[in-house]
């Protein structure tokens, strides 16, 4: 029997009306993919370093009156072994979203058993769950081979301009060290960002194939939370700390988004249950 069936069935009886427990994206899923990526900036650092820097170093003194051929064949080299290491890299995103998707699937089980005390992992059908793995991916991918080609436009333009100005070693390696230091840091964001908006599309997915027409609003709670007066940004707008606690329809979305839509949103969408 179709879960949408069953559920239409037991409404016939007595009615109750239950919300889900919120769940949330794992840490252990964010890390994967910061760290995926991290390994893809650990590679450029160390091509950087053995092709890149020593080359343009050495032909710092006679940057003057040669062309610089080598530097556009140094950073052409360099932009290309980095979408080769972004192609390589996506078997590990792969499998992150993989494993998160499976971990999702089991705790949703879980909630579903704690609030209703019936079983269902062998009849909710994951509809749509292995095209939002690939949308997913694919979404995760464009976002850091945008991260990617943004350092290596910077330290082109960068390394361009303390080689014409004729700036010492370590300045120069300071400034490849700052701009790696703030590819990092973006894909610190993106790994949080991605996590939570696959999360809420997994939420999303099953809670719909169950004929789930309402959500309850959860948010963490804490300072990061938009809008909440007493936090890091009290004036964003719209306010999600106002939405906790209350409840919206699938089919009726709120100005930015479901919950894990909007960027770096955290929130979770609460199934409103009625058995």
């Amino acid at each position: 029997m179709d879960i949408r069936e069953w559920m239409r069935g037991a409404r016939t009886t007595k009615r109750h009306t239950t919300v889900l427990r919120p769940i949330s994206a794992s840490v252990a899923f964010q890390e994967a993919l910061r760290s995926a990526t991290n390994k893809i900036l650990r590679e450029a650092v160390a091509r950087v370093a053995a092709d890149v820097l020593p080359a343009a170093l050495s032909a710092k003194a006679q940057l003057m009156r040669d062309d610089l051929n080598w530097f556009e064949r140094a950073m052409r080299a360099f932009r290309e072994f980095i979408d080769g290491a972004l192609e390589g890299a996506k078997s590990e995103y792969r499998r992150a979203f993989e494993t998160e998707e499976d971990r999702h699937s089991r705790r949703f089980n879980e909630a579903m058993r704690s609030a209703i005390g019936i079983d269902l992992g062998q009849v909710i059908v994951g509809e749509g769950i292995q095209n939002t793995i690939e949308a997913a991916l694919q979404r995760n991918v464009s976002l850091i081979r945008g991260l990617t080609g943004d350092v290596a436009k910077r330290i082109e333009a960068r390394l361009l301009g303390a080689l014409t100005k004729g700036l010492a070693n370590r300045e120069i390696e300071k400034i490849l060290s700052d701009e790696f230091g703030i590819a990092r840091r973006r894909a610190k964001l993106i790994a949080r960002d991605q996590a939570a908006s696959f999360n809420g599309d997994l939420n999303r997915i099953r809670q719909q194939a169950m004929g789930v027409t309402e959500y309850v609003w959860s948010t963490s709670r804490d300072e990061r939370v938009r809008g909440n007066p007493d936090g890091r940004y009290p004036n964003a707008r719209p306010s999600h700390w106002d939405r906790e606690g209350k409840t919206f329809r699938w089919s009726d979305p709120p100005s930015d988004g479901h919950p894990g839509q909007p960027i770096n949103c955290r929130c979770t969408a609460r199934a409103v249950i009625e058995f």
